[in-house]
Protein backbone atom coordinates (compact mmCIF):
# COMPACT_ATOMS: atom_id res chain seq x y z
CA UNK A 1 0.00 0.00 0.00
CA UNK A 2 1.42 3.51 -0.86
CA UNK A 3 1.45 6.28 1.67
CA UNK A 4 -1.06 8.52 -0.63
CA UNK A 5 -3.77 5.86 -0.49
CA UNK A 6 -3.84 5.94 3.24
CA UNK A 7 -6.75 8.23 4.34
CA UNK A 8 -7.14 8.37 8.47
CA UNK A 9 -10.59 8.07 9.40
CA UNK A 10 -12.46 7.87 13.04
CA UNK A 11 -14.50 4.99 14.09
CA UNK A 12 -17.96 6.78 15.77
CA UNK A 13 -19.45 3.62 17.01
CA UNK A 14 -21.58 3.29 14.26
CA UNK A 15 -19.66 4.15 11.12
CA UNK A 16 -16.24 5.11 9.59
CA UNK A 17 -15.96 8.82 9.48
CA UNK A 18 -13.08 11.19 7.71
CA UNK A 19 -10.68 12.70 10.39
CA UNK A 20 -11.03 16.35 9.40
CA UNK A 21 -11.31 18.43 6.20
CA UNK A 22 -8.20 16.94 4.56
CA UNK A 23 -9.70 13.45 4.62
CA UNK A 24 -13.02 14.95 4.01
CA UNK A 25 -11.54 16.57 0.75
CA UNK A 26 -9.38 13.32 0.16
CA UNK A 27 -12.14 10.80 -0.51
CA UNK A 28 -14.80 13.45 -2.26
CA UNK A 29 -11.72 13.41 -5.11
CA UNK A 30 -10.67 9.91 -4.83
CA UNK A 31 -14.63 8.31 -4.38
CA UNK A 32 -18.13 8.66 -5.61
CA UNK A 33 -21.53 8.72 -4.03
CA UNK A 34 -22.26 5.06 -3.13
CA UNK A 35 -19.03 3.78 -4.06
CA UNK A 36 -17.85 0.41 -2.24
CA UNK A 37 -14.39 0.35 -1.24
CA UNK A 38 -12.26 -2.34 0.98
CA UNK A 39 -10.91 -1.07 4.87
CA UNK A 40 -7.93 -2.56 5.62
CA UNK A 41 -7.89 -3.33 9.19
CA UNK A 42 -4.51 -4.76 9.66
CA UNK A 43 -1.56 -2.17 8.61
CA UNK A 44 1.19 -3.12 7.16
CA UNK A 45 3.66 -3.72 9.92
CA UNK A 46 7.18 -1.44 9.83
CA UNK A 47 9.88 -2.36 7.98
CA UNK A 48 11.91 -1.34 11.03
CA UNK A 49 10.39 -3.91 13.36
CA UNK A 50 10.95 -6.47 10.38
CA UNK A 51 14.42 -5.51 9.76
CA UNK A 52 14.89 -6.08 14.20
CA UNK A 53 13.71 -9.47 13.91
CA UNK A 54 15.86 -10.37 11.32
CA UNK A 55 18.65 -8.80 12.98
CA UNK A 56 18.27 -10.50 16.51
CA UNK A 57 17.83 -14.10 14.76
CA UNK A 58 20.94 -13.21 12.80
CA UNK A 59 22.62 -12.67 16.34
CA UNK A 60 21.49 -15.59 18.32
CA UNK A 61 22.18 -17.57 14.83
CA UNK A 62 25.96 -16.36 15.15
CA UNK A 63 25.83 -17.28 19.06
CA UNK A 64 24.42 -20.09 19.62
CA UNK A 65 25.80 -22.87 21.56
CA UNK A 66 28.79 -25.00 20.44
CA UNK A 67 26.15 -28.41 21.22
CA UNK A 68 23.31 -27.07 18.89
CA UNK A 69 26.22 -25.68 15.82
CA UNK A 70 25.33 -29.04 14.18
CA UNK A 71 21.63 -28.85 14.60
CA UNK A 72 19.43 -29.03 11.82
CA UNK A 73 18.03 -25.51 12.57
CA UNK A 74 21.75 -24.45 12.79
CA UNK A 75 22.25 -24.71 9.22
CA UNK A 76 22.04 -20.66 8.69
CA UNK A 77 19.93 -18.14 10.34
CA UNK A 78 17.02 -18.77 7.85
CA UNK A 79 16.77 -22.29 8.99
CA UNK A 80 16.65 -21.07 12.52
CA UNK A 81 14.15 -18.66 12.13
CA UNK A 82 11.69 -20.92 10.77
CA UNK A 83 11.91 -23.61 13.44
CA UNK A 84 11.90 -21.21 15.54
CA UNK A 85 8.08 -20.60 14.28
CA UNK A 86 7.53 -24.03 14.26
CA UNK A 87 8.82 -24.40 18.02
CA UNK A 88 6.59 -21.67 19.12
CA UNK A 89 3.63 -22.67 17.17
CA UNK A 90 3.60 -20.53 14.43
CA UNK A 91 3.07 -23.49 12.00
CA UNK A 92 0.70 -25.60 9.96
CA UNK A 93 1.06 -29.50 10.96
CA UNK A 94 0.17 -31.62 8.60
CA UNK A 95 -0.97 -35.29 10.01
CA UNK A 96 -1.18 -38.72 8.24
CA UNK A 97 -1.65 -41.92 10.20
CA UNK A 98 -0.27 -44.48 8.03
CA UNK A 99 -1.16 -47.77 9.96
CA UNK A 100 2.16 -49.13 11.28
CA UNK A 101 5.53 -47.57 12.48
CA UNK A 102 7.45 -49.84 9.40
CA UNK A 103 5.65 -47.41 6.92
CA UNK A 104 4.98 -44.05 9.15
CA UNK A 105 9.63 -44.04 9.06
CA UNK A 106 9.06 -44.18 4.68
CA UNK A 107 6.43 -41.29 4.84
CA UNK A 108 8.03 -39.14 7.10
CA UNK A 109 10.94 -39.38 5.03
CA UNK A 110 9.02 -38.55 1.73
CA UNK A 111 6.64 -36.25 3.30
CA UNK A 112 10.11 -34.06 5.08
CA UNK A 113 11.69 -33.84 1.77
CA UNK A 114 8.55 -32.71 0.26
CA UNK A 115 7.83 -29.95 2.93
CA UNK A 116 11.06 -28.46 3.12
CA UNK A 117 11.43 -27.99 -1.16
CA UNK A 118 8.26 -26.38 -0.79
CA UNK A 119 8.30 -24.44 2.49
CA UNK A 120 12.55 -24.30 2.90
CA UNK A 121 12.32 -26.35 6.34
CA UNK A 122 10.22 -28.58 7.80
CA UNK A 123 10.23 -30.34 11.43
CA UNK A 124 8.61 -34.01 10.65
CA UNK A 125 8.13 -36.65 13.58
CA UNK A 126 6.45 -40.20 14.10
CA UNK A 127 4.52 -41.28 17.08
CA UNK A 128 3.46 -44.79 16.28
CA UNK A 129 1.68 -45.44 12.84
CA UNK A 130 0.93 -41.59 12.77
CA UNK A 131 3.75 -38.91 10.97
CA UNK A 132 3.43 -35.09 11.91
CA UNK A 133 5.16 -32.45 9.43
CA UNK A 134 5.65 -29.15 10.76
CA UNK A 135 6.11 -26.57 7.92
CA UNK A 136 6.56 -22.33 9.54
CA UNK A 137 4.31 -19.95 8.74
CA UNK A 138 5.39 -17.50 6.38
CA UNK A 139 6.09 -13.72 7.56
CA UNK A 140 5.95 -12.23 4.64
CA UNK A 141 3.79 -8.99 4.50
CA UNK A 142 0.61 -10.74 2.65
CA UNK A 143 0.76 -13.95 4.51
CA UNK A 144 1.21 -12.13 7.83
CA UNK A 145 -0.34 -8.90 9.34
CA UNK A 146 0.82 -6.26 11.93
CA UNK A 147 -0.51 -8.25 14.76
CA UNK A 148 -0.05 -11.99 14.02
CA UNK A 149 3.90 -10.55 13.13
CA UNK A 150 4.38 -8.52 16.58
CA UNK A 151 2.70 -11.55 18.10
CA UNK A 152 5.57 -14.21 16.30
CA UNK A 153 8.33 -11.81 16.57
CA UNK A 154 7.99 -11.69 20.69
CA UNK A 155 7.73 -15.60 20.54
CA UNK A 156 10.85 -16.29 18.30
CA UNK A 157 12.55 -13.79 20.58
CA UNK A 158 12.09 -15.44 23.54
CA UNK A 159 12.17 -18.66 22.46
CA UNK A 160 15.63 -17.55 21.14
CA UNK A 161 17.00 -15.68 24.05
CA UNK A 162 15.89 -19.26 26.40
CA UNK A 163 18.15 -21.13 23.74
CA UNK A 164 20.58 -18.61 24.59
CA UNK A 165 20.06 -18.72 28.13
CA UNK A 166 19.98 -14.70 27.40
CA UNK A 167 16.59 -12.42 28.68
CA UNK A 168 14.74 -11.32 25.64
CA UNK A 169 15.55 -8.19 26.51
CA UNK A 170 19.39 -8.60 25.86
CA UNK A 171 19.17 -10.57 22.86
CA UNK A 172 16.48 -7.60 21.44
CA UNK A 173 18.72 -4.87 22.39
CA UNK A 174 21.62 -7.01 20.34
CA UNK A 175 19.29 -7.34 17.70
CA UNK A 176 18.64 -3.11 17.65
CA UNK A 177 22.44 -2.78 17.38
CA UNK A 178 23.22 -5.24 14.30
CA UNK A 179 20.20 -3.75 13.08
CA UNK A 180 21.24 0.09 13.43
Amino acid sequence: MRQNDLIRVVWTGHALEPDGNYAMHQLHDRLGAGEVINVDLDPDRSEKSHKHQFAFVRTAWQNLPETLKNAPFAKNAETLRKHALIATGFCDTEMVPVGCPRRADRVAASMSRLAARLHGYAVTSIEGPVVYCHTPHSQNQRAMGAKAFQQSKQAILEWLAHLLEVSPDQLANAGRKEAA
